[in-house]
């Protein structure tokens, strides 16, 4: 038996909670006992909705080693034989208990990068794993001197059934949209760089042509309400759905009929997972973390974003090839069984686990499906 202990800090948003959601209803309880464990409010209320105790470990105004002593307590006393970090701010607490295995879980490129130099330390001990969502994180870890042997991808797993339901929940209905709409979600890229306003930009440039567009812009931060005021001052306005923090996110998607993500660098790729296994329809700007899931005009249609020019007139282009959508988004659709499986990422977690303890190679037994696909 071996009981894992998760540990979340500020990072945490839907991508975390899906992940956890996931290990815990699947993993076997008599082989992995799991714990949760926070480092600040902002993670717990992430993960609110998750019906399992939640212990809080302040970091006290960032000092990770204040929080170290208490968390060796709860572990020694929960009897925790790995310790699953879910951020390089949780990894930096767990790291105080140089005794027990870490896996460290990134999803964000840019995360990995900022993090990189505590994580390069953090690889030299023994027992330590970089769990990457996908190439584009294990690339800037190991750019930044992490060894390539301590790192290991599990892509994120969609849930199929999950999305079936959504999409009979009536939340399309709910959101004020009919059969009739052409809708647009926009996740959250978290790079701060604008680039989800000229989105909206480009979606609402169209829909003065095309009056059935809608776009779904979530959360409740900056860029949001930035949205929100510029859509106030449109000529045609009508276009926004802003539904803040009311649902989550692989709910929206499945409400989608289409992703516009347009990060002008490095980018979380969950929501395009999500989106592929949803039918949703992919554009999105050419870099590499957008690229490593989408060809264009494969599986999805991409477009070269140039630094200091508007992408408005790309994106319009692509909205307008009504032709491609339905072809890439079948093909997307039928790679994310292949490579998005919920029943392997637990089955890759399982391994992980059981590789860190033994003290091998954390990828050992463990493929990453999209390089197959």
């Amino acid at each position: 038996m071996t009981t894992i202990g998760h540990l979340f800090d500020e990072s945490a948003g839907w991508e975390q909670r899906v992940a956890v959601t996931q290990l815990l209803e699947r993993l076997p309880p008599d082989r992995f006992p799991q714990v949760l464990a926070v480092t600040s409010p902002a993670a717990r209320s992430a993960l609110r909705g998750l019906d399992r105790p939640i212990e809080t470990f302040s970091r006290l105004a960032s000092v990770a080693a204040l929080a170290g002593p208490n968390l060796a307590r709860f572990a020694a006393h929960r009897g925790i034989d790995v310790l699953h970090a879910w951020g390089a701010a949780a990894a930096t607490v767990a790291r105080t208990l140089s005794d027990t295995p870490l896996v460290v879980h990134l999803f964000d490129p840019c995360s990995a990068a900022r993090s990189v130099k505590l994580l390069r330390v953090m690889a030299a001990s023994r027992g330590f794993a970089a769990a990457c969502s996908c190439e584009i994180v294990r690339r800037r870890l190991v750019e930044g001197g992490v060894p390539f042997e301590a790192t290991v991808v599990i892509r994120p797993g969609v849930d199929f059934a999950a999305i079936s339901r959504f999409r009979r929940s009536g939340l399309r209905e709910r959101l004020g949209l009919s059969r009739a709409h052409r809708v647009i979600i926009l996740p959250d890229v978290a790079e701060g760089s604008g680039s989800r306003l000229e989105a909206f930009m480009a979606v609402a440039l169209q829909h003065a042509l095309t009056p059935d567009l809608r776009v779904i812009v979530p959360g409740d931060g900056l860029e949001q309400r930035r949205i929100a005021r510029f859509a106030a001052t449109v000529p045609q306005p009508g276009a926004l759905v802003a539904t803040h923090d009311r649902y989550p996110f692989e709910q929206l998607v499945a409400a989608a009929d289409l992703l516009l993500i347009t990060p002008r660098g490095d980018a979380s790729t969950t929501s395009i997972a999500w989106a592929m296994g949803a039918g949703v329809g992919v554009i999105g700007t050419a870099v590499y973390a957008v690229a490593e899931l989408i060809a264009s005009r494969v599986n999805g249609l991409l477009f070269k974003q140039t630094p200091g020019r508007s992408m408005t007139l790309p994106i319009v282009r692509l909205l307008e090839d009504h032709e491609a959508h339905a072809k890439v988004t079948e093909a997307a659709r039928g790679q994310s069984y292949e490579v998005f499986s919920v029943r392997r990422f637990i089955e890759q977690h399982a391994r992980l686990y059981e590789n860190v303890l033994a003290g091998v190679k954390p990828s050992e037994g463990i493929t990453d499906p999209a390089m197959r696909a």
